[in-house]
């Protein structure tokens, strides 16, 4: 493997601190473990000193993989974690305690329930209301942000409350793994003397996307050896409203001491055409201007000027695109796995991922679920499906507790042993259980009312069948009390509203539920398949050809991110995916109204 001469010397680099500043496709990873084999191999470091750290289990099992045989026999003995794993392994060393991790959403979700329901003295509490305690409290620690016991703030309180649970039910959740290995660190000298004999050197993947707790976490191991080695792109930070903050490398000047920093600018990724118009945006982005930053190079000639193009709406964007795949596959001889999709959130890609049903186009979503797979759409077709056919047992299952009816498992089971008895479905078998146990009369008594007035209201369309529904057990607020990778607790509302404009034309319930059951994806990840993902899940990748779609106000940038420096971050981001072909396109409507292009497209092409 071939090296430029920045590449090198960041390769070569032995002791002291440096700030590999690596823009896209410059070949950051590379150059990162490389430098950890030179270290082994040419200046006689102990395997077992070298701590390489990086943020997602992926990126870990990349650069093991790539150690493995760039080390053979020797990479085993270095230490290659994520921050949390890393945290929790100091943990595990020095704090005698054996902690139980909350290691789901709901569980934590369920104790700051309970706690704001025992506060407020309330039977239920809104989705929404969870979700935004949930971001709040994990807000703060990553800021290394501890709650105060006297304030008179309402987060703050039961950010106090949830702590205090956990200490007494010796209960830990990811963040803690964070936040405890930094007071171990911070308090306990043995532990810090100890990591810091132990790692001499250490080496940072993402360093742009480092919160608070990782940052100081590192610090202090380098406190004594300071030898640290940061790799990162502060144009590519898009995590800040997860405590990120790229102050971290845009003052590592300041922070560290003899700093040494290398840009790596040679993008090997993607063509000259591309590069320009990255390059280009790059300027509206405000770390640009910083003295560190240089422009990037590409290696590659001109290929094919960035395409544009406005459509009539998003359903028109998706089925011309697939006709542009299709002419891709057929004219160009492009495979369909050289082709990726990229949208600002998940709602965009449901009418991708009817376009390529249409077109028998194979595709898969990248790690996430088909659209009609995603809980929140799920349950409202669950319902729909139930209303058409009584008998639907698997629909029942879904819904008959959700949202939360206190019909538990018990109910179900004397449901289904009923059914059995009498030989009919479940939903004409809920009523027996009342008369054992009265406490579940109103929630049969919901869920039949539910049912019939759906099979009753005859003159009302699917869309007013789905508001019904939405209204009626308020699940907007149901589901919305988890947080996503994408930053969107509302991301699952975005969903909700795009299945009621697809419902839009639809009259036939069963015609509806029949075309969205054709949407799931049979054939999940497969070598010849068209990826679709949020931008967020598309950082790291690359791909020959890449669509970004649905670049609108409120859209993209977002409209609930007031931080439009944060948009542009990603926007650059989906830009820097593509190698050779890169389409991108706007609609004039969006949701059945209308809606303009983003203010992106100007920066852009004028």
């Amino acid at each position: 493997m071939e090296f430029n001469d920045n590449q090198k010397e960041a390769i070569n680099f032995h002791k002291g601190c440096c700030n590999v500043i690596a823009s896209a496709g410059s070949g950051k990873t590379g150059v990162l473990v490389h430098r950890i084999k030179n270290l082994v191999e040419n200046y006689n470091v102990d395997p077992q000193r070298i701590l390489a750290i990086t943020f997602s289990k992926k990126a870990k099992e990349n650069m093991v993989e790539r150690l493995e045989k760039l080390l053979p026999g020797v990479y085993n003995n270095l230490h290659i974690d994520t921050f949390h794993s890393f945290g929790y392994s100091i943990i595990r060393k020095f704090n005698r305690i054996t902690y139980k991790i909350l290691d789901a959403d709901w569980k934590k979700n369920k104790i700051i329930e309970d706690i704001y329901k025992d506060m407020f003295k309330v039977r239920e509490v809104d989705g929404c209301t969870i979700a935004e305690l949930v971001s709040y409290i994990s807000y703060k620690k990553n800021l290394l942000e501890f709650p105060n016991k006297n304030s008179s703030d309402i987060n703050e309180q039961i950010y106090y409350q949830y702590e205090k649970f956990k200490k007494e039910n010796y209960n830990i959740d990811f963040d803690d793994m964070l936040t405890m290995c930094y007071e171990i660190l911070s308090s306990n000298e043995k532990a810090l003397v100890h990591c810091q004999n132990q790692f001499e050197f250490i080496l940072a993947d993402e360093m742009q996307d480092t919160n608070k707790a990782q940052y100081e976490i590192i610090r202090l191991i380098a406190e004594k050896n300071k030898n640290v080695f940061f790799v990162d792109d502060p144009l590519q930070c898009i995590y800040q409203w997860r405590g990120s903050d790229n102050k971290y490398v845009l003052d590592f000047d300041s922070e560290w001491e003899n700093p040494k920093t290398i840009n790596l600018n040679c993008n090997y990724r993607s063509s000259r055409d591309i590069v320009t118009l990255a390059n280009k945006f790059a300027t509206t982005i405000p770390e640009s201007q910083h003295k560190n930053y240089v422009e990037s190079i590409s290696n590659k000639d001109n290929i094919e000027s960035p395409h544009y193009k406005i459509y009539v709406d998003e359903k028109d964007e998706a089925n011309q695109i697939a006709k542009v795949i299709e002419e891709l596959v057929v004219v160009n001889d492009c495979k369909y796995s050289d082709i990726a999709i990229l949208a600002r959130t998940n709602a965009q890609l449901v009418n991708f991922e009817s376009a390529m049903h249409k077109k028998s186009i194979p595709y898969y979503i990248v790690d996430g679920a088909a659209f009609v797979e995603r809980k929140e759409i799920k349950l409202i077709l669950s319902y729909l499906k139930l209303s058409s056919d009584l008998n639907d047992e698997e629909s029942f299952n879904y819904i008959y507790n959700r949202p939360n009816r206190f019909l538990g498992k018990q109910f179900l089971n004397d449901v289904k042993k009923e059914a059995i008895r009498q030989n009919i479905s479940m939903y004409f078998a809920m009523h027996t259980p009342v008369a054992k146990n009265f406490k579940y009369s109103f929630g049969v008594r919901e869920i039949a009312d539910v049912i019939n007035t759906l099979r009753n209201k005859k003159d009302w369309s699917v869309k007013d069948k789905i508001a019904y529904l939405r209204n009626r057990l308020n699940i907007d607020a149901y589901v919305s009390g988890e947080v996503s990778d994408d930053n969107n607790s509302l991301d699952k509302i975005d969903n909700l509203n795009t299945l009621e404009n697809i419902a839009e034309d639809y009259i036939s319930t069963e015609e509806f539920v029949d075309y969205m059951s054709k949407l799931v994806v049979k054939n999940k990840e497969t070598d010849n398949a068209v990826k679709l993902m949020t931008i967020h899940k598309s950082k790291g990748l690359e791909f020959p050809v890449v669509f970004i779609v649905g670049v609108n106000e409120g859209l993209l940038p977002h409209h609930r991110n007031e931080n439009i420096d944060e948009e542009r971050r990603l926007m650059y981001v989906a830009i820097t995916r593509a190698e050779e072909k890169l389409y991108i396109s706007s609609t004039y409507q969006y949701g059945h109204s209308a809606s303009n292009p983003s203010v992106f497209i100007d920066e852009l092409f004028s």
